[in-house]
């Protein structure tokens, strides 16, 4: 089933709420220390199955281009997607203004979580055919438009995608991506004038 923000969608109890604003997160316990040491297969960073809580801890947050004068409009919110509890990122970007994003995103501890020990991040997508970015910050992300990203494409079904760490790129930083460093996860709608529909129902690392 194609997304679709005109059309209601069944919303899963609890999970009608629309994010909030972009703000300070407190981050949760990651689990077992040894569990994550041991680097498994795949590091579910959230799979939406305990939101608004990500599972690895810490809460989602909304923010867009707005908050340095673009106009573009959106917003973020957990919902049913077929048949799958979702984050789900819509809206219009726009490029007026010197804009041109609405995201949501999750921080994260990359030494934490032993980032560096796996290939890159896995992500179940579904969308409005249109493309779409994983953004990170670093603790060298000064000022925070300062990122390293990925794009990937969407379809009207379900999708895994896997986006290696060596494949990400960045217009400010010269040196790779270092994931030790990773502080901050986007998901975003970015650089063009459209209108963004997506779904996000699992993100992980991969090995």
């Amino acid at each position: 089933m194609a997304l679709n923000r005109r059309k209601a969608l069944h919303l899963a109890a609890g999970f009608g709420t629309a994010l909030a604003l972009a703000g300070p997160l407190e981050v949760g316990a990651t689990g077992d220390a040894d569990g994550v040491n041991a680097a498994p297969d795949t590091l579910v960073i959230d799979d939406f199955a305990s939101a608004p809580d990500a599972t690895i801890g810490g809460r989602w947050s909304y923010t867009s281009d707005r908050v340095m004068g673009g106009v573009s409009n959106g917003g973020g919110a957990y919902e049913m997607v077929d048949e799958r509890v979702a984050i789900r990122l819509y809206g219009d970007v726009s490029t007026a203004q010197n804009g041109g994003f609405i995201q949501v995103s999750l921080r994260i501890d990359g030494r934490r979580i032993d980032a560096e020990q796996y290939s890159g991040i896995e992500v179940d997508v579904l969308g409005n055919g249109e493309d779409y970015n994983i953004h990170v910050t670093t603790t060298r992300s000064f000022p925070p438009w300062r990122f390293y990203k990925h794009t990937f494409a969407t379809t009207d079904t379900w999708t895994r995608i896997r986006l290696p760490w060596s494949d990400f790129t960045s217009e400010s930083f010269r040196q790779p991506l270092d994931p030790s460093t990773i502080n901050r996860l986007n998901v975003t709608a970015y650089a063009r004038d459209f209108e963004a529909d997506l779904a996000v129902s699992r993100i992980a690392l991969y090995r």
